[in-house]
């Protein structure tokens, strides 16, 4: 199987400059040391090979960005067409695996913490199952409050109903409450009827209150008919005359015929012969002409006229007492009792309007009775039409009334279904009055009991997927004695040690858990442990896989990083290929030692290691640092000191005189970190910069104070560039101050000791 032997392009791959085609083949061999500065890119050529280890491109790398990589085999991979093939192939150990693979339970005096992606998986998601819960537990509890809350106001809202429906029902002894009011609503929930009116609740209300049945009451009668036939007979009366009496004194003086009709009949009954009012005697022939005059004619007329005053008489005061007759309303069942009162207020109205139209012909039949030889005046009597209609309407009336005293009387006759009726009709009113409401406050009872059961749901799923997340942790965390064994290979000791719990591990030290989170270099020693041990998992042969190691020996003092680094290169020597980046100059030096008989075999054979660096300039004419790997420098490959390095960027940079220099950006650093190596032998200790220039002053005192002051302004700036580290940092210094400390600094060694530099020079050239 293939294994990679060229970066065959790159393009918008952050800090990276482009290559193609025209770019040098980089000659990628079995063992590749990356030497690079911190910022350089290393992180970024990682994510390379992670993305065809994932067969998908990693989240940190730049959008956009693409890249090729070639095999031996001539097989092509990379973004974005052909990124998957090499998953079984190609591991990463960088800082993204560390954290990927390690996950730290914070929060704890003796952390615990979890190794492999699927135990830090599961164990991530434990922490957020485990948040989960404590949101899902306060959850519940809210929604446990509100179902109570609600349950309670729907509870209430029932009970007070049923109370406001039962004191409207006077059950007396019976009872009516909250499970009667909710069944009567599931009854008539989808009731269309409308809800009774006031008069109506209070009429129900009213039967209700009834412990017995009220007392019958008698219809009201009333003769409307005869009110045409006695107005007919009044009217014809009144109209006549008595033609045929023959008395000229009765035809001249008609008012006069009662008077001596009542005469006669005084005197005859008398047996007086003399008029009682003249005192004159009475003829024979006087009393003849009287009696002719006075016959039973006229006392049969005077007897109707007497006869129809009396029918009016009776009429009328009939009518009269009607209004004082009628049953109160208050005798009436209560569901009556307002269209009775309606009814009994329009026929008194009715019958006293009657009364008044009969009353004129009552005045006539009166003046007629006083007068009966004449025809009265009927000009100021009502017409029969008018006085018919008042009577019609009287009559309509009175049947309206004894409808409701009949209805009224069934009612009594049917009191208890009635009662019954009333009962229902107001549970029934108070259903309707009431179901918007109800139907708000059980929907929200309801929703909130739901909810309760929807939190519990998931508070039981949330507490089962954490035990089911436990039980995974459990079962995916790797042999610890197998990593212990590494650790104390990779660390040069024992003291180290992580030891299985329930949930994970913890990391002892002399056998005792630590306190706090650990270091960075403690955790990259359990990250290449556990790396290394997982190499040969899921049937993969070392023989067969491509392995990337990122900065391997972060943090760990010289001598543990000796021992790393040793572990390292044994455990990998077999693999198919092995790439090593590392910004560490001492962990480069031991990779490049340790594999110097493979960059540089003897007896002519071919070379299987390969010493690259990543240099970071500023092109002329951009304003951005870029990256580009290149065969690494003799003088960083035949050379345990970064001093020979350093000072050859030096001298280019003297040389250049005024011209640009795309390295230029980093000088200041780099002339603080020659000056101190220099200085550091010429003045053994002293203590800084300062102190050892004054000190170099006075052992030499025919130096160029004035041009030291460059050198001054040197150690004051770059007063924290102890590291290669900050190399790749910009300066405050002007590139004017930055030659003028290169030149002060070459003049100072060439007075001090101008052997050294001119050997030093040669070796750099």
């Amino acid at each position: 199987m293939g294994t990679f032997t060229n970066i065959k392009s790159l393009r918008g791959m952050g800090i990276f400059a482009d290559r193609g085609m025209q770019s040098p083949p980089l000659a990628f061999r079995r063992y590749n040391l990356v030497y690079g500065f911190n910022g350089s890119g290393k992180s970024t050529l990682s994510r390379l090979f992670s993305s065809l280890q994932a067969g998908e491109v990693h989240s940190k790398l730049p959008e956009g960005g693409t890249f090729e990589v070639t095999l031996g085999d001539g097989k092509v991979y990379g973004l974005p067409s052909n990124l998957t093939g090499l998953e079984q192939r190609v591991l990463v150990f960088n800082s993204d695996y560390i954290e990927r693979n390690l996950q730290w339970a914070a929060g704890r005096a003796e952390p615990v913490f979890y190794i492999g992606a699927e135990q830090a998986d599961a164990a991530r998601k434990l922490t957020e199952v485990e948040g989960d819960i404590a949101k899902a537990e306060t959850s519940r509890e809210i929604a446990d409050a509100y179902a109570k809350a609600s349950a309670k106001a729907f509870a209430t809202f029932k009970r007070d109903r049923a109370k406001d429906v039962a004191r409207h029902l006077h059950l007396g002894g019976r009872r009516y409450e909250a499970p009667a009011f909710a069944s009567d609503y599931e009854t008539w929930k989808d009731d269309t009827n409308p809800k009774l009116s006031d008069d109506e609740l209070k009429a129900a209300e009213d039967t209700c209150r009834l412990d017995e049945p009220m007392a019958r009451l008698v219809p009201i009668e009333f003769d409307t008919v005869s009110v045409g036939a006695i107005y007919q007979e009044i009217a014809e009366l009144c109209v006549q005359s008595l033609a045929t009496i023959t008395l000229d004194e009765v035809n001249r003086f008609p008012d006069i015929l009662l008077w001596l009709k009542h005469g006669r009949e005084f005197h005859e009954a008398h047996g007086l012969t003399d008029c009682l009012f003249c005192g004159n005697e009475i003829s024979p022939d006087r009393r003849a002409l009287l009696a002719a005059a006075m016959d039973d004619r006229v006392d049969r007329f005077i007897a109707r006229l007497a006869a129809a005053d009396e029918r009016m008489r009776v009429l009328t005061e009939t009518a009269v007492r009607l209004q004082t007759i009628l049953p109160d309303t208050g005798e009436l069942a209560a569901e009556y009792q307002a269209a009775y009162k309606a009814a009994r207020d329009s026929v008194a109205k009715n019958a006293h309007n009657l009364v008044q139209q009969l009353e004129p012909l009552w005045k006539v039949l009166s003046s007629k009775r006083e007068r009966p030889a004449a025809p009265a005046d009927m000009t100021t009597i009502v017409p029969r039409e008018a006085v018919l209609v008042a009577a019609n309407d009287l009559n309509r009336r009175l049947e309206e009334l004894n409808g409701l005293i009949a209805a009224h009387n069934d009612a009594a006759s049917e009191f208890a279904e009635r009662k019954k009726a009333a009962e229902t009709s107001i549970r029934r009113h108070f259903v309707a009055d009431c179901r918007d409401d109800y139907v708000k406050i059980a929907k929200e009872a309801n929703d909130a009991a739901a909810n309760l059961v929807a939190a519990t749901e998931t508070l039981a799923d949330r507490k089962e997927a954490a035990r089911e997340l436990r039980h995974q942790i459990r079962a995916h965390g790797p042999a610890a004695s197998a990593i212990n064994k590494l650790i104390a290979a990779y660390l040069g000791h024992n003291e180290l040690a992580i030891n299985p719990v329930e949930e994970g591990y913890e990391l002892h030290r002399h056998g005792t858990p630590i306190e706090g989170v650990p270091s960075e270099g403690e955790k990259t020693a359990i990250a290449i442990s556990y790396f290394l041990s997982s190499i040969e998992a899921d049937n993969r042969k070392l023989k067969d896989v491509i392995v990337v190691v990122d900065d391997p020996v972060s943090s760990l003092d010289s001598k543990a990083l000796n021992f790393a680094c040793s572990l390292v290169r044994s455990r990998l020597d077999k693999a198919a290929q092995v790439f090593v980046m590392t910004h560490n100059l001492q962990c480069m030096n031991e990779f490049r030692k340790g594999w110097k008989s493979r960059a540089r075999p003897r007896d002519g054979k071919d070379p299987t290691a390969t010493y690259l660096f990543i240099d970071v300039a500023i092109p002329e004419g951009q304003a951005r640092r870029s990256s580009q790997i290149v065969e690494m420098s003799k003088l960083l490959r035949e050379y345990d000191s970064e001093y020979h390095f350093l000072f050859s960027h030096v001298i280019r940079f003297v040389g250049q005189g005024d011209a640009y220099d795309d390295h230029g950006y980093m000088m200041p650093n780099v002339l603080r970190r020659v000056l101190d190596v220099f200085l550091a032998f010429r003045c053994p200790g002293g203590s800084g910069l300062t102190s050892q220039l004054e000190k170099l002053c006075k052992d030499h005192p025919d130096l160029d104070k004035d041009r030291l002051s460059a050198l001054e302004r040197l150690a004051q700036t770059e007063s924290h560039s102890d590291n290669l580290d900050d190399l790749l940092s910009f300066s405050t210094m002007t590139l004017e101050e930055t030659r003028d400390a290169a030149r002060a600094l070459l003049a100072m060694m060439e007075q001090v000791d101008p052997k050294h530099l001119k050997n030093l020079t040669r070796v750099c050239s």
